[in-house]
């Protein structure tokens, strides 16, 4: 029987209800927390045990991963947390097989009186009418089939595992993406510090060109009108000074 996937499991954006999952994560370790906060949502009691088996997968793969330095690439304590919430899944999923297991070997359990009590009305005196005993019996074991049907795990066919692995490529292939947008983005983000700390040493230097200029400006200034007074109280000595005026007339002749 084909099942048919959650695609909003697979097709969400990651972000999911409100949470940022932080830079540095692996793609693995992504998925296995996005499958996790999934999973407690799911009713499907075969899609929580496809769930269940998919967690496994991705937890012994990250507990596989290591570092280019060749150390763990995730605390032992942060895979016992996994594993943890992951058993945790598995317990309540087989709580209600082992109730109905139960249920089906006590059910079995009084069949065998049931057919001797059919067997004690059938051997009843002539006058007696016969019941249809072997209808009954057919239907009390086409009953048990299906109990003992629902009770195994459903397998999926070609179509349905074919259906799965494309939307887990659709979401590794988008969880590619948001790992290398967010490279990006950490990337522009250095940039433009990198801006921002150039233009403040630009405008520093060029303020301190612009005081340089202006001492400068200042400094020429008085010096001119050091020499403006200067001039200005020779010529003023020479106009009030006749006597030199004559001399010098005197020494021209």
């Amino acid at each position: 029987m084909a099942i048919q996937q959650d695609d909003k499991l697979f097709n969400r954006w990651p972000f999911d209800g409100g949470e940022v999952l932080p830079m540095g994560l692996s793609k693995t370790e992504i998925n296995l927390r996005r499958l996790l906060d999934a999973a407690p949502r799911q009713k499907n009691q075969t899609k929580l045990i496809h769930y269940v088996t998919t967690l496994r997968e991705q937890l012994e793969q990250l507990g596989a991963e290591t570092t280019p330095q060749g150390a763990p690439s995730i605390p032992k304590a942060k895979l016992n947390e996994y594993s943890e919430r992951i058993e945790a899944l598995a317990a309540k999923l087989a709580a209600p097989l082992a109730e109905h297991e139960e249920a089906t070997h006590e059910a079995k359990e009084e069949g065998p009186s049931c057919s001797e009590q059919t067997v004690n009305y059938t051997s009843s005196p002539p006058g007696l009418r016969r019941r249809p005993i072997a209808k009954m019996e057919t239907k009390e074991s086409s009953h048990d089939a299906k109990e003992k049907d629902s009770a195994m795990p459903v397998k999926l066919d070609a179509s349905a595992l074919a259906h799965i692995e494309k939307h887990r490529k659709l979401q590794e292939d988008l969880t590619d993406d948001l790992v290398a947008l967010a490279r990006q983005l950490k990337e522009g983000s250095l940039l433009i510090n990198r801006s921002v700390q150039d233009t403040e040493k630009i405008l520093d230097s060029t303020e301190s060109a612009v005081e340089h200029s202006l001492a400068s400006t200042s400094r020429a200034s008085k010096r001119a009108i050091e020499v403006y007074s200067e001039s200005f109280k020779t010529t003023c000595f020479t106009w009030l000074d006749p006597s030199n005026e004559n001399r010098n007339m005197m020494r021209s002749r």
